[in-house]
């Protein structure tokens, strides 16, 4: 123990301990206090008593590898998948569903009372699923070259290649395409970098993006060649790497067949192209709609906006019940798919507007709008301050936020509450079963 001072000293890195697994931090990792020391470990569940290998210290925290588990946690279950612990895709596979369920209430209340302070507030149980598995309707598998074929997975937790012979979470369809993709472009020797998946569990149907380093001649016979081995994949298309990295890519250019899908929630369907945003869980997604719609309230009459309409998820539900509707939308492809989504439900009196939510709303400000409700959907990085600022100048009365991320939320739901709003009560919903992600609804009124 350090002079004078009440904290611990934190272990050496290479250190081995024997230590007990306290709670579950946002993330996923066990959080054990050995010597009163914060360690973080991953694939450890509450109370379970495990040997660890410290491989990084801090002055207040340090993180440690699991090298085995002495005696199982009451929620430890056996994973469903042999790649499980390598890789960075499921975190909490290794726990009990209802106390994933828990877990995820947890992560989101404390991310409202850390970062956002904002203390009280009803954080409802979290929504699951009936089967937790096979629920993603996209898949991003990075694409390697090993002894000469091509092959496809995940970058693990080390950033280790993962060749991936099944996925638990993936649809089925996913996986039928990856293997597809990895005989047809080794055959043909194609340049892939990464394969993008899109299924509508809806219709059966699927689409294929192959990311490459480069044109090929040999993509357009591939992307014939796929069709012809999966009958579901009833679209390929391609795009090229800018740089280095996968991240930064052009929009895709159809090879075959059609570049959209219809996916369907609850009652409504959504044309959804190859590279336009839709949630990954279509059966969560739909009880998400639903939820908006009772948060929004009495609509007839009002007027609504949405933030981030992406295809019309949202906007489309709301529209049908407002007086009077508006989306925006920076990603051109989903708003061309927005567009149409409205036409097919005759609501060609919504205005939609190109660009960021954060330059389009002082503009409404302005031409003085008033919005009586506002629906974000932001991305990870949430609506921020200056977006929300603007919901007093739009004299918005009812705010239905929704986050993919509990730090954020807690940062916008503070934010909200500086602004004179008071948050009403908070929905985690299990968009993300096996993983640490949640998503949550929330509603803010003035």
């Amino acid at each position: 123990m350090k002079e004078n001072s009440t904290e611990p000293d934190p272990p050496h890195i290479g250190a081995r301990l024997t230590t007990t697994v306290d709670a579950l931090a946002a993330g996923g990792e066990g959080i054990a206090r050995p010597d009163g020391f914060t360690l973080f470990i991953p694939h450890t569940a509450p109370g379970d008593v495990v040997d660890v290998e410290v491989t990084r210290t801090a002055k207040h925290y340090g993180r440690a590898r699991l090298l085995a588990v002495r005696t199982p946690g009451p929620d430890r279950v056996p994973v469903a998948c042999p790649l499980a612990e390598g890789c960075a895709g499921c975190q909490l596979q290794h726990l009990r569903y209802a106390a994933q369920l828990d877990a995820k209430r947890t992560f989101v209340r404390d991310g409202l009372e850390r970062i956002g302070h904002v203390h009280g507030v009803d954080v409802l149980p979290t929504l699951g699923m009936d089967d937790p598995w096979h629920y993603r309707n996209k898949g991003e598998f990075a694409a390697q070259i090993i002894d000469g074929r091509l092959r496809l997975g995940y970058h693990g937790e080390d950033d280790a290649f993962l060749p991936l012979p099944d996925c638990p979470i993936q649809h089925p369809l996913s996986i039928e395409i990856l293997h597809a993709v990895e005989e047809i472009g080794t055959e043909l020797r194609l340049p892939v970098a990464q394969l993008i998946t899109r299924v509508s569990p809806h219709t059966g149907e699927a689409l294929a993006i192959l990311v490459c380093w480069n044109w090929d001649d040999n993509l357009r016979a591939a992307a014939e060649a796929l069709q012809a081995r999966v009958p579901a994949l009833v679209g390929v298309l391609w795009s090229r790497v800018h740089g280095k990295s996968v991240v930064r890519r052009t929009l895709a250019e159809l090879l075959t067949g059609r570049g959209h899908l219809m996916q369907r929630l609850a009652a409504w369907e959504y044309g959804v192209s190859a590279e336009s945003f839709f949630q990954v869980n279509t059966t969560q997604a739909a009880r998400l709609v639903e939820l908006a719609l009772s948060y929004a309230g009495e609509l007839h009459g009002r007027s609504v906006a949405d933030g981030y309409c992406g295809v019309g998820t949202f906007l489309i539900p709301l529209a049908q019940q407002a007086g009077r509707a508006l989306g925006i939308e920076e990603h051109p492809i989903a708003l061309r798919d927005a567009d149409r989504n409205l036409g097919q439900y005759g609501l060609h009196e919504v205005k939609l507007y190109e660009g960021r939510v954060e330059i389009l709303f002082p503009r409404l400000v302005r031409k003085g709008r008033q919005v009586d409700v506002v629906v974000l959907d932001p991305p990870r990085k949430g609506a921020g301050r200056p977006v929300l600022e603007h919901l007093v100048a739009l004299e918005t009365e009812r705010v239905v936020l929704i986050s993919c991320d509990p730090a954020t939320l807690g940062r916008d739901a503070g934010d909200l509450t500086a602004l004179g709003y008071k948050l009403q009560y908070v929905q985690p919903v299990d968009m993300f079963p096996q993983t640490w992600h949640v998503e949550a609804i929330a509603l803010a009124t003035r």
